[in-house]
């Protein structure tokens, strides 16, 4: 690809994640705090039923850190995907009236979500340093984590928002699937030894662990909470899921492309 071409990709980027910033936050006062207030009001509920209710809370110092520190990543996950899984649909006349690649609707959907975690990763780490979560030298390992987690998330936009022009209850069916998802993810809960405490059940936390996102959510909380060096099944685990949905995502879109601009 020609230097010519690649900035023009990249302006093109630009303008999409800024006009999506502009729209989203229109006529709203919090803005930006909404990403972050979302997994904070979640926090304090998932606090209070973890601890109050079912209590196996009580067995992970600073629950409520822990908790948000697996929060923010899941709130950029969901939230890109599903934004992105309209993104073409919401941008029909944009696609008809002109060329340019239609990969980057979804994507920019994905980049600005990105901008909002980066953000709040940055108040997250003044909070647990706070209450004595110092980062380690592990610290260093979270921006290829956070590109991988990216590279998965915009495979998996790709396939949703070519799904959802051809069948309209791909919409619904992801708030569903995203529901599901989220318990069955190391959000709430570790997949270490306590986690197998916790969930009493060694085989299921090893089938856990092929969760898509379970790798990120290790990562994250390895890094930020506990300040340690990742486990390695992690980073496999979630550099191989990155690889399969990005090509998947780019070869469905590619063969799918023109039939979707016909369709729209």
């Amino acid at each position: 690809m020609s230097k010519w071409r690649i900035g023009r990709l990249f302006l093109l980027m630009q303008s999409l994640v800024a006009k999506d910033l502009k729209v989203r936050y229109k006529r709203s006062i919090l803005g930006f705090a909404w990403f972050l207030l979302k997994p904070l009001f979640s926090m304090v509920v998932y606090y209070f039923v973890f601890t109050r209710i079912l209590r196996f809370g009580g067995a992970i110092p600073h629950f409520s850190l822990f908790l948000l520190t697996g929060l923010l990543p899941w709130n950029f996950f969901s939230s890109s995907l599903s934004a992105s899984t309209s993104s073409l649909l919401d941008n029909h006349r944009l696609i008809r009236s002109i060329y340019f690649p239609r990969m980057t609707l979804p994507a920019a959907e994905v980049t600005a979500n990105l901008i909002h975690l980066l953000l709040a990763l940055l108040v997250l780490e003044i909070l647990l340093i706070t209450f004595g979560h110092y980062p380690g030298l592990s610290i260093i390992l979270i921006l290829p984590a956070l590109a991988l987690l990216t590279i998965m998330t915009t495979g998996i936009a790709l396939l949703l928002s070519i799904g959802n022009v051809f069948y309209r209850d791909v919409k619904q069916f992801i708030e569903v699937l995203l529901l599901a998802w989220f318990y069955a993810s190391p959000i709430i809960y570790p997949l270490d030894s306590i986690g197998v405490d916790i969930i009493q059940s060694p085989r299921l936390v090893q089938i856990l662990k092929f969760n898509p996102i379970s790798g990120f959510m290790e990562i994250m909380h390895s890094i930020f909470y506990a300040g340690t060096w990742p486990p390695l099944w992690s980073w496999i685990s979630l550099s191989s899921w990155s690889i399969v949905f990005l090509l998947a995502g780019i070869a469905v879109f590619r063969k799918a492309e023109p039939v979707v601009v016909k369709e729209l």
